[in-house]
């Protein structure tokens, strides 16, 4: 969900860092909170001051928290440029190419001091190889109508039907085995913008993540961080009950949710970051589990025998829950990749499926999971740069195929809820990966 996170990508010392207050900087507190935000606010301010060592020190504090974030890295290589020390600046900016993941390096005047050197152009050519495309999709289907702004895919295996989400459009499509496209529910079923969804195929039960945004046509500003689960009955197509978190307090974005085999459904909130639990005897929405390691809760996916609950959080990486215990531990960061960024997340053969919108580029990756699945062994980039891209985000895994949303468009509408033109716009497209072929 692109609404309420922010790009990990660095764009620039010059943009990223001068917007964050000098205040942060000048200020002292006995007791500062030792988190990597604030240690990068910390950083920031004293860029601005021009105070390179400061900013250093305070970016090396950030990237011992999150060593695998992109954007703390690179600004950590421009720090050292300013300040002279160039072997550590391409140390570390080596680091961000061997991610895989791409920066304006070679138009950032922060790096100037180094531009000049070999080694910088070795590693601009790292960044070049990044931009190769990685495709090993085919077509799934396209939905003849723009201007959607598609978010959330689920898959019926009775009925052999897909649902797809619009977040613009504040509707529910069908997409049957013969490709006919249905409206399911609508604003007039309650829907603010849709994001995630999930089949019970067990129950019939279609299960709904909604969120009032601006970017939605009839938005409301007292309706603003409203958030809400939906239960709609597949065999009747009826709504069955709106599970509803007000605004009231503080905001909430319940973006992706899964369904255990027992019924229960767990949904992740990204703005006042916590997991959601409706159990089917209390039928009602209820916190599950917050933790001070979330900022930005994503996708989430039971293992096969359901012993752990992965989420991806966008700005802190991979967690693995245990429901009955209520235990959280943070999968540890691979060398040389990132796991942050990543969106919709699906588990599948002791490995786990997530669309990383977060970086740039844009990829589907595979991370291999160790034999006891506590630890990410590998990271592999199953789909990048493919021409459709125009921000992925979620997707479902029917049998050994995983389906996705390639072209969400969020890019082409406002925060006042109005779309790009007409010729900018395109229609919905979902991609499908073999994954038995990987």
């Amino acid at each position: 969900m692109r609404l309420t996170i922010s790009r990990l990508v660095a764009s620039g010392l010059g943009a990223a860092l001068v917007a964050i207050s000098v205040a942060a900087y000048a200020a002292e507190n006995d007791d500062p909170p030792k988190t990597a935000r604030y240690y990068r606010q910390q950083a920031a301010a004293a860029y601005k001051a021009k105070d390179y060592t400061a900013a250093i020190e305070s970016f090396k504090k950030a990237a011992e928290i999150i060593p695998d974030h992109p954007t703390v890295i690179y600004n950590l290589a421009c720090m050292y440029a300013l300040a002279g020390k160039k072997s550590e600046a391409l140390s570390e900016l080596s680091k961000v190419a061997e991610m895989g993941v791409i920066v304006p390096a070679e138009k950032d005047n922060d790096l100037d001091s180094i531009k000049d050197t070999p080694e910088f152009k070795l590693i601009l050519k790292r960044f070049e190889t990044s931009k190769a495309p990685v495709i090993n999709s085919s077509a799934g289907f396209t939905i003849h109508e723009k201007g959607l702004i598609t978010e959330g895919l689920a898959y019926d295996p009775a009925e052999e039907t897909f649902y797809v989400s619009s977040v613009h459009k504040r509707k529910i499509l069908s997409v049957n085995k013969a490709g006919e496209v249905n409206t399911f529910a609508s604003e007039q079923d309650g829907l603010f913008s849709v994001l995630g969804m999930a089949v019970d195929a067990k129950r019939r039960h279609l299960w709904v993540t909604s969120t009032a945004f601006p970017q939605m046509v009839n938005f409301k500003k007292e309706e603003d961080g409203t958030s809400a689960v939906l239960k709609f009955d597949l065999r009747t197509k009826k709504l069955l009950k709106k599970y509803v978190l007000t605004n009231a307090g503080k905001k909430h974005a319940l973006g992706d949710l899964t369904v255990q085999s027992n019924g229960d459904v767990f949904t992740t909130d990204s703005l006042s970051p916590a997991v959601y639990v409706i159990h089917p005897q209390k039928d009602e929405i209820e916190l599950f589990l917050e933790d001070p390691g979330f900022g930005s809760p994503q996708g989430l996916a039971f293992s096969n025998d359901e012993q752990h609950l992965f989420m991806a959080d966008y700005s802190t990486g991979l967690f693995d829950i245990d429901v009955k215990t209520k235990h959280v531990a943070h999968l540890a960061p691979l060398a040389g990749a990132t796991l942050l960024g990543i969106d919709g997340l699906y588990f599948y053969k002791d490995s786990l499926i997530g669309v990383q919108n977060g970086v740039t580029p844009q990829r589907v990756v595979r991370v291999a999971l160790s034999q006891d699945l506590k630890r990410a062994a590998r990271l592999e980039v199953i789909e990048a740069n493919n021409p459709v891209f125009l921000e992925p985000t979620l997707g479902v895994i029917v049998k050994d195929t995983f389906y996705f949303i390639a072209n969400s468009q969020w890019p082409l509408v406002d925060e006042n809820g109005k779309l790009a033109a007409e010729d900018k716009l395109q229609e919905p497209v979902v991609l499908k990966i073999k994954l038995d072929a990987r």
